[in-house]
């Protein structure tokens, strides 16, 4: 049995994690739509994708993670276009920035990305069983979903069955919220996309693939169906994972995934940020010299199911709580002194792993593991400071810090510059001082003198 659970969307409650093949998990991530850079309103769902992995994998869990790249849509199409360039080229170069942007807030890849484009055969062949089905229907040489065929449609997203226009379609990807409808499986391309090669010949005409039915045709190849996790964001609950549902169910008979995880969304000025003034792309905000890492913690600052306010102050918050966490790991790396022991050094790695776990094995508790590892970064400094951390015991912590950061992955454990490490050692004499720790003083006055630096020491003031 694992003490390890989830609030699951599809039942609206929390449930154990119950994989299907232990200790394998297959996990499936909504990927970006390569029209453009991704903005900060968009990466959330990332950042708890990759937490979750990890997490999994700290748990000894073999982890198969899938994300798809939707390449071929209608905004991929339509902005290739304006730009005047070939759609393949317009969305390699978006695909590029997105792994970079990837890298710089510290996300492990994925097992495999899955570009839609490369997966068309798989879209027709789930439609063409869909039609024999009697869940399709052709009209004017596209091909619908007919959701009146499909008893459990609204289940996901509790979306009011009473206003489903039965037997209207929509041939856009997105629509109204409030206004649901027969949903496109396979478009007929228009006479811009014929021109451009952006087609695939059919029996019911020349095609493209809807949004909604590419990650179920990708999902279900690389993963089954059902498979164990599906992560997003709660903006694409509907139509999107409605009609990624309904899809598979009727394609199978299966639901498409057991446990669908949703962040809560990103707010700018109150409202969902979206693409626009006053919502930076990541590269805006790395540009502006904050880090990937400051960003990061940002989003990782707030439980994934409480929506996340964002703020230019929020992020400097963030850079200053890093630079505590710093702080702390130089410190303890800069210890010398041999014996005697901590005598309760056990008690404390407990406590750090125990509190630590604790929280994230109640979905994903972030806030409240962050939380943890702060009160246990003061204990730690104060002992620091009272000179009771010697060298083995400063190395077994360091080691406990860097375990939990395969998890989170904001520790810096790399060594600060020289003169980074001269203001370090002048604080900590200053803070001996102030504690009246003479013994921790001199030695530390011993150490910069060692550097070239001789101290001069100033009346201690409260």
């Amino acid at each position: 049995e694992t003490t390890l659970q989830f609030y699951n969307t599809l039942t609206r409650s929390k449930r154990p994690l119950q994989p299907l093949a232990p200790p394998r998990v297959s996990v499936f991530t909504c990927g970006p739509t390569v029209d453009n850079r991704i903005h900060i309103g968009q990466c959330r769902r990332f950042i708890l994708a990759d937490l979750l992995c990890r997490y999994l994998e700290y748990k000894a869990y073999d982890v198969t993670h899938i994300m798809n790249i939707t390449d071929l849509d209608d905004k991929t199409i339509q902005a290739s276009e304006k730009a005047g360039i070939d759609i393949r080229a317009f969305t390699d170069s978006h695909f590029r920035a997105f792994l970079d942007d990837m890298e710089a807030l510290g996300v492990k890849p994925a097992t495999r990305y899955a570009r839609a484009s490369d997966h068309i055969e798989e879209m027709i062949a789930l439609t063409s069983k869909l039609l024999e089905k009697g869940f399709a229907y052709e009209k004017l040489q596209s091909v619908y979903f007919d959701i009146s065929r499909f008893a459990g449609y609204g289940k996901l997203s509790g979306v009011d069955l009473n206003k489903i226009r039965l037997g209207s379609t929509v041939d856009l990807d997105e629509y109204e919220k409030d206004n649901p409808r027969d949903f496109t499986l396979l478009k007929r391309a228009k006479l811009s996309e014929l021109r451009r090669g952006i087609y695939t010949k059919t029996e019911w005409g020349n095609v493209r693939p809807s949004w909604h039915i590419q990650s179920v045709a990708i999902a279900m190849k690389y993963l089954g169906c059902p498979f164990d996790i599906y992560t997003s964001s709660k903006d694409l609950l509907f139509p999107h994972h409605e009609n990624e549902i309904a899809i598979s169910g009727a394609a199978t008979g299966s639901v498409l995934a057991n446990c669908w995880i949703h962040t809560e969304l990103v707010l700018s000025q109150g409202k969902k940020a979206e693409a626009g003034p006053g919502v930076p792309y990541v590269r805006d905000l790395l540009d502006k010299g904050y880090s990937g890492r400051a960003i990061r913690y940002w989003m990782l600052s707030h439980n994934h199911r409480k929506p996340l306010p964002f703020s230019y102050k929020a992020l400097d918050q963030a850079a200053g709580a890093l630079k505590r966490l710093d702080e702390c790991v130089h410190r303890l790396a800069d210890v010398e002194q041999t014996g005697p022991a901590y005598a309760e050094l056990d008690q404390l790695l407990y406590d750090l792993k125990t509190e630590f776990t604790d929280a994230l094995d109640d979905d994903l508790d972030i806030s409240r593991a962050m939380a943890s590892i702060f009160r246990q970064v003061r204990k730690i400094n104060r002992l620091l400071t009272d000179g009771r951390i010697d060298k083995t015991a400063a190395k077994r912590i360091i080691q406990a810090l860097s375990r939990i950061n395969d998890v989170v992955n904001l520790f810096s454990f790399e060594q600060p510059s020289l003169d980074t490490h001269i203001e370090q050692l002048i604080r900590q004499r200053q803070e001996a001082r102030r504690n009246q720790n003479w013994a921790l003083a001199d030695k530390i006055r011993e150490q910069l003198k060692a550097l070239g630096v001789q101290p001069r020491d100033t009346k201690i003031s409260g």
